[in-house]
């Protein structure tokens, strides 16, 4: 099935870089200003819960900072990576070669070395710094808080007032578990092509930048989520949208991703800011209308 991406303009994706960098750097204001905190005190409940996960995040990230500095690779705990393709694909190009000449050899002796290189990249025994992995579970745990500032952001720049009932943070919850959860799988597919293509091409030194990159796309989606699902997207219409705004995602996720390396402020402070930031970039740069504009482009 041919994946399309005819709704994507990347010049004007660049251009959402500067915006939505403008937009996350007044949030801090528009907070203060609205005194967005007012209403959020009154659910202790949320507020200790989003503390201890605050504090238990921080734990694990100075931990893995610890294990990432002092300990021999050896010792760190494996991450499982699923490698049964890699192996037929080891098998069928073994198989090829019986059935080709002796000059064609070459070539796929250079193919099955790689395969066999990257499969044994993904075997070792990876060190957990900077988890993309860690990050969306954290995202999960936090959603509530999120879904809050993200609605109630909302109500004062469309000067609304929805109120949440505990059916809309089920729901609200529901969802990040299935974003998150096809962001994991989807970052885990693009790790594995990712280090295949570095191997091949022997730019081995990318593969982490060009990883976080992808990652923080995938955080910055997970806001800007939020902000469509209150105007009824469902996730494969948000999908859409959010990759006609990959660079607001791409920024606010990058940024984010950094931020909550900081211990105790970066958990607690960061789905909060980057949620109210997020919701106001939605408004402001209209994303609700990606649909209608879709449509109307074309009849």
């Amino acid at each position: 099935m041919k994946y399309d991406l005819s709704h994507v303009d990347f010049s004007k994706g660049i251009g959402q870089i500067k915006d939505s960098f403008l937009i996350l750097l007044s949030t801090p204001t528009f907070i203060i200003e609205n005194k967005l905190w007012k209403g959020f005190l009154d659910h202790k409940w949320v507020l200790i819960f989003s503390i201890a996960i605050a504090g238990l995040f921080s734990y694990i990230f100075c931990k893995d900072v610890y294990i990432y500095f002092t300990e021999p690779s050896g010792l760190v705990t494996p991450v499982d990576i699923p490698t049964d393709d890699l192996d037929d694909g080891i098998a069928l190009l073994e198989e090829g070669q019986k059935m080709i000449p002796e000059e064609g050899l070459a070539g796929m002796d250079t193919a099955k070395e790689a395969l066999k290189d990257t499969k044994e990249k993904l075997t070792k025994k990876h060190k957990p710094l900077f988890s993309g992995s860690l990050k969306f579970l954290l995202l999960v745990l936090l959603e509530v808080v999120i879904f809050h500032f993200s609605v109630k952001t909302n109500n004062i720049l469309k000067n609304e007032n929805k109120v949440l009932i505990f059916k809309d943070f089920f729901k609200a919850q529901k969802r990040m578990i299935l974003v998150m959860g096809r962001k994991w799988l989807y970052g885990l597919l693009m790790y594995i092509l990712i280090s295949i293509v570095c191997g091949l091409t022997g730019t081995d030194f990318l593969k982490d930048a060009v990883m976080f990159l992808i990652y923080g796309f995938y955080l910055g989606f997970a806001f800007l989520d939020n902000y469509l699902e209150q105007h009824g997207f469902k996730i494969k219409h948000s999908a859409k949208c959010i990759q006609s705004y990959f660079g607001a995602s791409a920024l606010f996720g990058v940024i984010a991703s950094l931020l909550l390396s900081v211990p105790l402020f970066g958990p607690l402070a960061v789905p909060i800011l980057f949620g109210i930031a997020a919701t106001r970039y939605g408004h402001e740069s209209k994303m609700e209308t990606f649909e209608i504009t879709k449509r109307k482009i074309n009849s």
